[in-house]
């Protein structure tokens, strides 16, 4: 059974059991009080009957000496026959005048002397009857009368209380739908929110509407799906890159391990020269270096996603002269000058770390600059950080391919990339230092212009230390 359901059938329930009480405590109430009504009236019919008939009674006796008041209280009594009131005179045990019902059962109103009031049903009829001692020489005086209309009255309260309680019934069942339904909207709206979502429509948003407790309970599931749905997509994102990465390290490895293949079946060969087979031992050689290339690199992206650092000062001049002195083999070959200005003359972080980042950095450069060219090294102050920018004016980056540049194994140019040795792993990894160093990389490129990256270091990290 829904929410709705029994909510209706208990509102329902409760309602229709207490109209139901109220309203025959009400009818009840308005029955005894039009029988006290008319109780009043039978002993108001009493007391002038007795009255009259008394004074009747007296004078006869008196005039005549007689007992014999049968006839007198005969005549007396058929004018008030004409207007449904019938009655009974006892003189003692001894009925002396009667022309009402006659019935052998206790007289409650014929017992002591004050008048008594009873209700009688006679032939299914209701009755009243009203006794007691005459003002006349002790004489009991019954009188009766239908109250049929006082039974009426009640079973016509009985037949409206029915169908008002009908009515009243249908009524707000109609109503508690219309209102339940409106009420519990909201919920609908969330089990369709929640039943789209679990068959994987996690763009879906339950709508809000109002400020009660059920829209709050909306907002509360939307924020919720909203942190599914990002985890999904950072595991969505993960398997994509995961996937991508094996794919390019599949295809990396397959390209050297075939060549080594391949010289290796061709120095097997009975007529190679000796040219032929120093040929073949070279590219075994150059691609063997390849693969400790890409191992070493491997194991150091591994290592920097696992690792946290310690931070220390480093001096910028210090660690500009040893990137110059490891890549000045590089540089002379394609007569690069390297320009350094240290405006920033300390920085903190993990010195053999830091050798690495630019190292790279600078290596790239070389390799995407002409010869005879510029490679700006320095260090300045910005707004809110700390930067190191390295800037080359070769070929550049194009804009399509500077989001994806710092990927695992993303190259722009493959072809130059084979030539130049490059295996798409050197942003990656300086983008691993910089984030253990809690720093931004930025690059800025215009092809054929120039590519400027630049390092930020938080300017609150630095000076904590």
């Amino acid at each position: 059974m829904k929410f709705w359901q029994k909510t209706y059938l208990c509102v329902l329930l409760v309602f229709l059991i207490a109209f139901d009480i109220g309203a025959y405590a009400l009818l009840q109430k308005s029955y005894q009080l039009n029988e006290q009504m008319d109780m009043s009236r039978g002993v108001s019919e009493y007391e002038s009957i007795d009255n009259s008939l008394s004074y009747i009674l007296q004078v006869f006796a008196n005039s005549t000496g007689s007992t014999a008041y049968e006839l007198v209280i005969s005549g007396f009594a058929d004018n008030y026959f004409a207007e449904g009131v019938l009655m009974e005179v006892y003189e003692g045990e001894r009925l002396v005048f009667s022309n009402a019902y006659q019935f052998e059962s206790a007289r409650e109103e014929l017992q002591g002397e004050q008048r008594e009031t009873v209700y009688r049903k006679l032939d299914g009829e209701l009755w009243i009857f009203v006794g007691g001692s005459m003002e006349f020489n002790g004489l009991k005086l019954v009188i009766s009368r239908s109250s049929a209309y006082l039974q009426d009255y009640y079973n016509t309260l009985i037949s409206y209380f029915i169908t008002l309680s009908v009515v009243i019934s249908v009524v707000l069942s109609a109503v508690l739908i219309l209102l339940l339904f409106r009420l519990t909207a909201p919920i609908r709206n969330l089990n369709k929110g929640v039943r789209d979502i679990a068959a994987g429509a996690y763009h879906q948003r339950v709508k809000i509407s109002g400020s009660d407790e059920i829209a709050e309970l909306a907002g509360d599931f939307n924020k919720m799906v909203d942190a599914v749905s990002t985890n999904i997509e950072t595991m969505q994102k993960a398997n994509e890159d995961k996937e991508t990465f094996i794919n390019n390290l599949t295809h990396e490895l397959k390209t050297p391990i075939t060549a080594i293949k391949g010289y290796s079946e061709f120095l097997n060969h009975a007529n190679s020269t000796e040219e032929d087979r120093r040929m073949a031992i070279d590219y075994i050689h150059e691609h063997v270096a390849r693969l400790d290339l890409l191992s070493g690199k491997l194991m150091e992206l591994l290592y920097l996603k696992n690792e946290e650092i310690t931070l220390q000062p480093v001096e910028v001049e210090a660690l500009f002269a040893y990137v110059e002195q490891m890549e000045q083999h590089d540089l002379q070959a394609k007569q690069i000058k390297l320009v350094k200005e240290c405006e920033a003359e300390r920085i903190y972080g993990d010195p053999v770390l830091l050798q690495t980042l630019f190292m790279n950095l600078v290596e790239n450069s070389i390799k995407a600059s002409p010869d005879g060219s510029t490679i700006l090294l320095k260090s300045n102050f910005r707004d809110s950080h700390v930067a190191i920018e390295v800037t080359d004016f070769g070929k550049g980056i194009p804009d399509k391919d500077i989001e994806k540049i710092t990927e695992a194994f993303y190259v722009v140019d493959k072809s130059r990339s084979k030539e130049l040795g490059g295996i798409g792993l050197g942003l990656s990894i300086c983008s691993q230092i910089a984030r253990l160093h809690h720093a931004q990389l930025w690059i800025e490129s215009k092809e054929h212009e120039y590519t400027k990256v630049s390092v930020h270091f938080t300017a609150s990290l630095q000076l904590e230390h």
